[in-house]
């Protein structure tokens, strides 16, 4: 199996090889060129591909975040709702009735 795929890996080389040199044959430099060309068609292919694999998960993960920013807003409205309940306690004042009724600190003039 192995010598299969070196054998054909190696057909494939030289049939890259004779393209090559007959498309220079027909212009300088041109098979350069038309590999140049053909590896930047097959990457512009394997991006749009993967594009479409990342744009096809778009709506999913959109979901997925709302959930997410939904519970975090629920668990942060609750936690202040918690603190405003211990904070109005604490804020409770014991007035007792007969305390001092003169200003403090005052003192008569002679």
């Amino acid at each position: 199996m192995l010598f299969r795929r070196c054998v054909l890996s190696l057909s494939l080389l030289s049939s890259c090889v004779t393209n090559l040199l007959q498309a220079n044959a027909f212009a300088p430099n041109w098979g350069q060129t038309i590999f140049q060309s053909a590896s930047e068609m097959a990457q512009n292919t394997h991006i749009r591909e993967r594009l479409g694999e990342i744009f096809s998960k778009t709506d999913e993960e959109k979901a997925w975040w709302d959930a997410r920013k939904a519970k975090v807003q629920s668990d942060f409205m609750k936690e202040l709702d918690e603190e405003k309940v211990k904070s109005s306690e604490d804020e409770a004042v014991l007035v007792q009735a007969g305390g001092p009724t003169g200003s403090v600190g005052k003192q008569g003039k002679k």
